[in-house]
């Protein structure tokens, strides 16, 4: 064994270079683990400290259940008796209780240098704008949070318009004591003074505490005395959360065991620290990150795998003879195969011992402003082991074999340097790679399979099997990339083509090994990047709908206003209709169909136009592609019977197509559209059929490109305001008629040349405002809320949104094809290093030093293009696949949309990596020019 250790520490100095390159490669990698891995840990572990910072002095909260069914639009969970929080109040194990009202989908905000009201809350995503902080109102007369400034009122009797605001909220808004915010109701807005200042708990605003949307006790809050949120909501105060203080010694569990008749007949359920803790776990973000990590821990064993196999088979390679002398000396095939685990081993070992402390200095740094110090964590320290030397042991199998075959005849052979015999792609790795790879898109194409069956082959074995392709099929990858490349590398670097044509393939599991190491981070970017900007493509607005889209919030116009409202100056000239838009539910009996049944949107937003001026004519404004349905059909269909026309995407999720029928039961009748005024016979208005859920028939199928986002940010979810099946057209009659909508919110069409989107907001606003003082009789009034999208901000918002989480996506990618520079870098040096004696002889017989230089650089190009290829080839398909793969059920209101290629980011990305490898070959390109024939000719194995 001390022999073994010895002829180890030997060959690592014979090549220090190499090594130290193999090692920092290894270290950058397992840092990376540590570092995403660390962060989540120090996250999960603030749980603890947020779950306390949410509940404030208090043991346990009370929430309402969960309802089985629907609730009616714009109503939220309650507590079946409303005296509850009295009776808790009264009983001995209870120290104290504060009920509160959390009171959501209202606009807080307040004006600063970030612009007005009115301007932050028209930014913000749909109508209603989507408040980031929740009004509060409790009973509490001490403060039960942590107060950082300011004094917190008497919450249960005082009158005055003050409150307090959570301290991330107050950074949020630029608020701090003595700032008003301004909290708008309909037509009205009130002020509440900030007076104080809350810790708020350092979470996402995914955690919730309850049904319905209601954040948590501290969580971007603003807290006001009960009377203050009467006056406010115009309504008695109607609690939504109780929170308890036990007495000292009163433990959750007694607690819940003395009240558990009591809260299950009031339809309350505890909700604890271990609740808290739980939503925490399970937040979007929270899993994101986890995710992440997990994929880093994936791609780093990869990457170790890659850069310890290609230094251990460059290392058999340059000491074939040597280990053939060994063997002839009496060593066994065992020990030389020790020998060559044994250099996996020791290059991995301090490369773990550096990355564990590189990743945790990163975590330290980064999460400087967590509450928790971090920490490693036995999980943490597991993988990264487990990346490092599991990669060390499945890199040396290979090289470890051909090490152990060596003949004890070769020993007699003299060495010829580097110029090894052109190595041949087995027909089997070709084939095995084909089959590979082809499952995933056998999973999708092949007829007759089931769902479950289909998605289990597609996941389990698809993605596997791609990975298992891409290691088969490289072989094949370089040897076609050399042939092309040799000549295209050849050409531009001036160099001889017989000097290239074989120096991959004389080579070919080193340039293998730094191909696929370079390949993880950029096959991976092709594939986010591909799969994101296609999905963005049923996002966008196309041409084949009207320009501009206006929505009023807080009014409701009669069509008697027409004339005046188009007479406005920003209307001048312009093509504008009013549409009638609602929110049906589909009927829960077709929801229950084979279709239907994956669906997770049970309603749609149905918009009445007027099809006569908008669809027909010479220039018509509404113009999609059909599908399904004959155009003249269909529009005549509109007007005359209860019809519509239905997006693509939805026809082919649920398997509907022209002459179809859609069943829809109305929604009004359970109140008033959430956050739009009232219209006179709201409750029980529409008594067609369309309220007994009655057919409507499909006139039509239609291309209708970003139908989701125009819905999404214009408030035409007028009812429960989350995610549809579909926006489909109607004629504007039977809005009217089966839905019995008097008024209209929306205008869409084309403007006038030259009318902004600002001057179209201000002009209607002023408009809107004097409706709405003569329907107060001349009161004061507020003016109502005017948002105008256009086909460009709309498109605009699409890309900047997509763009963000695209990017967000593509950071770990990035980072994995820098680190694979280094896998290019330790390749280079083993080329210089392995044929010195090759490049002595070139320059012996008069070949210029620059060329041998540009042999270097091309060879390093011929690689890289190697794995530009192959992560092309790949990614796409990848991205293809997992595209198609959302028609059987892994959807959120799109299908199968056209596979998309940024070209311009893929691009940036190619030349990341073509530059980045020929900064890596040129400072041992450089030291072989600069090497003189002697130096060159000297050398000779170890």
């Amino acid at each position: 064994m001390t022999l073994l250790f010895k002829l180890i520490w030997r060959d690592l100095r014979a090549n220090p270079g190499r090594v130290a390159v193999s090692v920092f490669a290894i270290l950058v990698s397992v840092s990376l683990i540590v570092w995403m891995m660390g962060s989540y840990d120090t996250l999960v572990r603030e749980f603890d400290n947020d779950a306390e910072a949410y509940m404030g002095s208090y043991d346990l909260c009370l929430v309402p259940e969960a309802p089985r069914g629907p609730l009616p639009p714009g109503q939220y969970p309650r507590f079946s008796d409303p005296e509850l929080a009295s009776r808790l109040a009264a009983s001995p194990l209870v120290e104290s209780v504060n009920a509160a009202w959390q009171v959501p989908r209202l606009q807080i905000g307040c004006g600063n240098e970030r612009g007005s009201f009115d301007e932050q809350t028209r930014d913000r995503m749909g109508i209603p704008p989507q408040s980031p902080i929740i009004l509060v109102g409790n009973h509490a007369v001490e403060c039960p949070y942590d107060l950082q400034e300011g004094v917190w009122p008497d919450m249960a009797s005082s009158t005055d318009m003050v409150g307090v605001l959570g301290s991330g909220s107050a950074k949020y808004f630029r608020a701090g004591v003595g700032t008003v915010m301004n909290v708008r109701v309909g037509t009205h807005v009130y002020d509440v003074k900030v007076v104080g200042i809350v810790k708020q708990a350092k979470a996402t605003p995914g955690v919730i505490m309850g049904p319905g949307g209601m954040a948590g006790p501290a969580f971007s809050s603003l807290f006001v005395p009960v009377k203050v949120c009467e006056r406010i909501t115009g309504q008695a105060f109607s609690p939504n959360l109780i929170y308890v203080q036990l007495k000292e010694g009163v433990d959750k569990k007694e607690f819940a065991d003395s009240f558990r008749g009591e809260l299950k007949r009031s339809s309350a359920v505890v909700a604890d620290t271990d609740s808290v803790i739980q939503r925490l776990s399970s937040d979007r973000s929270v899993r994101s990150q986890k995710d992440s990590a997990e994929m880093a821990v994936w791609l780093v064993l990869f990457s170790c795998v890659f850069i310890i196999f290609t230094t251990l088979s460059i290392g058999v390679s340059e000491h074939t003879r040597r280990l053939a002398l060994m063997r002839a000396l009496g060593m066994s095939r065992m020990q030389i195969a020790l020998l060559i685990v044994g250099e996996g081993l020791f290059l991995c070992i301090p490369a773990l011992l550096g990355g564990l402390a590189a990743g945790f200095c990163l975590v330290y740094l980064l999460e400087e402003g967590s509450s928790s110090m971090p920490s490693l964590t036995w999980t943490t320290v597991l993988a990264a082991a487990a990346c490092a030397v599991g990669g060390a042991l499945l890199a040396s199998i290979i090289p470890a074999w051909r090490a152990s075959r060596q003949s004890p005849l070769e020993a007699a052979v003299p060495s010829s340097g580097f110029i090894g015999k052109v190595s041949r792609v087995p027909v089997w790795s070709v084939i095995a790679g084909l089959a590979c790879v082809c499952l995933q898109p056998a999973a999708l194409l092949l007829p007759g399979l089931e769902v479950e069956t289909r998605k289990w082959i597609f996941f389990w074995l698809g993605y596997p099997g791609l990975v298992a392709g891409a290691l088969f099929l490289a072989p094949a990858f370089v040897r076609v990339t050399e042939w092309a490349g040799s000549w295209i590398t050849g050409l531009l670097l001036r160099v001889p083509h017989s000097f290239l044509k074989v120096q991959l393939s004389r080579n070919l599991s080193r340039s293998v090994g730094t191909a696929v190491s370079m390949s993880v981070g950029l096959s991976l970017f092709v594939g986010v990047q591909t799969w994101g900007y296609s999905m963005l493509v049923p996002f966008s607005p196309d041409t084949s709908t009207p320009g501009t889209l206006v929505s009023f919030l807080h009014t409701e116009f009669k069509p008697a206003d027409v004339p005046e409202l188009m007479a406005r100056s920003s209307l001048r000239n312009s093509r504008m209709y009013p549409i009638y838009v609602d929110e049906p539910d589909i009927a829960p009996a077709q929801m229950k169909t084979p279709g239907f049944s994956g669906m997770r949107n049970r309603s749609i937003v149905l918009a009445g136009i007027p099809v006569a001026e908008m669809a027909q004519g010479s220039h018509p404004l509404f113009r999609p592609v059909f599908v399904s349905g004959n155009p003249q059909e269909a529009y005549a269909m509109l007007e005359s019977t209860r019809s519509l026309l239905i997006p693509d995407t939805f026809a082919r999720t649920v398997g509907l197509k022209a002459g179809d029928d859609l069943m829809l039961v109305n929604p009004s009748h359970q109140g008033r559209r959430s956050g739009n005024a009232p219209s006179a016979g709201a409750h029980g208005r529409g008594r067609g059929p369309g309220m007994q859920g009655e057919p409507w028939k499909v006139a039509g199928v239609v291309s209708f490109p970003g139908w989701h986002w125009l819905t999404k940010t214009s408030g035409m979810r007028v009812r429960r305001g989350g995610f549809v099946a579909a926006l489909a057209i109607a004629d504007e009659r039977w809005l009217k008629e089966e839905y019995g909508h008097q008024g209209f919110q929306f205008i869409w069409g084309d403007t006038a040349p030259g009318v902004s989107n600002l001057e179209l907001q201000n002009d209607l606003g002023e408009y809107a405002l004097m409706k709405v003082r003569q329907q107060e009789n001349e009161g004061e009034g507020v003016k109502p809320l005017v948002k105008a999208l256009t086909r460009e901000s709309l498109g605009g918002s699409v890309t900047s949104r997509g763009d963000d989480v695209i990017f967000t996506m593509s950071k770990l990618p990035i980072i994995m094809m820098v680190i694979a520079v280094l896998a290019v870098l330790n390749t280079v040096l083993a080329s210089v290093q392995s044929r010195r004696r090759e490049f002595g002889l070139m320059r012996a017989v008069g070949v210029p030093a620059a060329m041998v230089m540009r042999m270097l650089w091309a060879e390093t190009l011929m690689v890289s293009l190697c794995a530009v290829v192959m992560s092309l080839a790949l990614g796409v398909l990848g991205a293809w696949c997992s595209i198609q793969i959302l028609e059987y059920g892994y959807h959120f209101g799109i299908v199968t949309p056209p596979v998309t290629m940024p070209w311009t980011h893929l691009g940036y990305a190619v030349l990341l990596v073509l530059a980045l490898s020929s900064l890596a070959c040129l400072l041992p390109a450089w030291r072989m020019k600069r090497a003189s024939v002697t130096d060159l000719l000297s050398v000779r194995e170890g």
